[in-house]
């Protein structure tokens, strides 16, 4: 249990409710809490940082909406993994109000995981490379397990981005893989789209073999632009979007 003192009263320069989210963000962000942790029971929560429960209340809804903090079965409140299933909710909602959000979701993806393949091309080591090999051929025994193929289609996409070194890159491609993976799951159920990812990911391993990062980029794009149409033209013919 994080110390008492942790919590001391907030000022009152704004909304109390915002302030108290402020500050339980501050908390996380220095790593006062941390992944798991369990914060106090609301009543000592309350006395704590001398706010009204009914404000708190209004805080702790906020930061459960945005992913930050999560009521667990049998009572208590606990900060998330805060990994980026958790926290991307909010816009994952945006992305089902509107085709135009799915397109910019992929228009997104393209660029930065187009730039991360073109990066990649310098980086990747030659043990990286075999492991594409192995998830590609995973996948040829995968097409009939659509679980099974987006397991092993996570792995080949974040196998490239670490290539990079760059822990940015990794994690903002990681949040847009994430972004749209309802969709891509139900996607994934239609006949011949994953022998279509298959051979495109076939592509992207050739060029990053080769060393040729123009090929490389325009083959992830290429990939990224084709798992865009599926998904709509999935999503259409549903009558999601």
């Amino acid at each position: 249990m994080i110390a008492v003192e942790s919590y001391a009263p907030i000022e009152r320069s704004s909304s109390v409710a915002e302030q108290v989210a402020k500050r339980l963000l501050e908390m996380v962000r220095t790593k006062a809490l941390k992944p798991g942790d369990q914060l106090p029971p609301e009543r000592e929560l309350a006395t704590y940082m001398q706010v009204s429960r009914p404000s708190l209340r209004e805080a702790l809804r906020g930061l459960q909406i945005l992913g930050v903090l999560k009521m667990r079965q049998g009572g208590g409140i606990y900060v998330t993994g805060l990994e980026a299933s958790d926290l991307l909710g909010p816009l994952q909602f945006l992305i089902t109000l509107d085709s135009q959000n799915l397109g910019a979701l992929y228009e997104s993806r393209r660029m930065i995981d187009g730039s991360i393949a073109r990066m990649a091309t310098g980086l990747i080591t030659d043990a990286q490379l075999a492991k594409l090999h192995k998830l590609v051929e995973a996948q040829v025994h995968l097409t009939n397990d659509s679980l099974g193929f987006r397991l092993a289609d996570t792995e080949f996409h974040e196998t490239i981005a670490a290539a990079t070194g760059n822990t940015f890159l990794v994690t903002i491609s990681h949040s847009l893989y994430v972004l749209g993976m309802e969709y891509r799951r139900i996607a994934a159920e239609t006949p011949n789209v994953l022998e279509r990812s298959l051979a495109e990911h076939r592509v992207i391993v050739a060029a990053l073999e080769a060393r040729d990062a123009a090929a490389a980029e325009a083959a992830m794009q290429a990939h990224l632009l084709s798992v865009h149409r599926s998904t709509l033209e999935v999503m259409q013919a549903k009558g999601e979007f």
